[in-house]
């Protein structure tokens, strides 16, 4: 059997008190009861993931009998063009994702769709709710799909781009494979958004995600690819704007 990958103190004397000492044990537990244990967070379980994720095995996935009908309506409200549903939706389903769910794959598809749909608010509300679900795809999906996910950040709609962009390092909070594709993606388009109208706001947005991906993973890999990305930038002003975001 395959040894726990490293992690924190606190998360491992967590496991071992669980009688969880190999990789192999994970796949008896799924990622909503691991988070339950005193000591296992969000960085862990990254950590975890990637781990059962490199030997081809996953978290025990929860038993689903159907969609919650509430969650059901919730995502249909996301489509339903008043923008009062659509808000509560948004926010309820925004909430529960930003831990796991059992229903990932059951939204997945119509969430993908919701990437091109004719209503920007729709769009918006799609690529929010894939971001916050990819700690929520043991099959590694999100990695077939980023670019779709991606083209979201060009969007015709500035604040619809907006919005996409700044939910975007929640993909690479969910592994090494998904961070490498998000930091990839990053750096393109904060090279390629130079001569954009919203140019310094795009650049902003991906300084502040790569910013909030480190304080969830502190991954110095995460770090150096902010801080040689604020040196591409030739505008002092913006480069110390971009730079002060490091130093919260």
């Amino acid at each position: 059997m395959a040894v726990l990958p490293e992690i924190g103190a606190p998360a491992r004397r967590a496991l071992q008190n669980a009688s969880i000492t190999k990789l192999e044990q994970l796949t008896r537990v799924t990622e909503a009861e691991l988070l339950q244990l005193h000591g296992v967070g969000q960085k862990a379980l990254v950590i975890l993931r990637q781990a059962l994720m490199d030997h081809g095995l996953a978290f025990r996935a929860l038993a689903v009998s159907g969609m919650d009908p509430d969650i059901r309506a919730r995502l249909d409200d996301i489509r339903s063009g008043d923008v009062a549903l659509q808000n509560k939706a948004y926010y309820f389903l925004l909430e529960i994702t930003e831990k796991p769910v059992s229903w990932a794959y059951e939204a997945w598809d119509e969430l993908m769709e919701g990437l091109t749909h004719r209503d920007n608010h729709v769009r918006a509300i799609s690529s929010q709710l894939l971001a916050n679900l990819a700690k929520s795809d043991p099959r590694g999906r999100i990695l077939k799909d980023f670019d779709k996910l991606f083209a979201v950040t060009k969007d015709e709609k500035f604040v619809t781009a907006r919005h996409c962009l700044q939910s975007l390092w929640k993909v690479g909070a969910a592994g090494k494979k998904q961070q490498k594709m998000l930091l990839d993606g990053f750096k393109q388009r904060f090279e390629e958004c130079q001569t954009e109208k919203n140019g310094t706001l795009v650049r902003y947005d991906i300084i502040q995600g790569l910013r909030n991906l480190y304080a969830g993973t502190s991954d110095e890999m995460v770090k150096e690819t902010a801080l040689s990305l604020i040196e591409v930038e030739t505008d002092l002003k913006y480069r110390r704007k971009y730079a002060v975001v490091w130093k919260k």
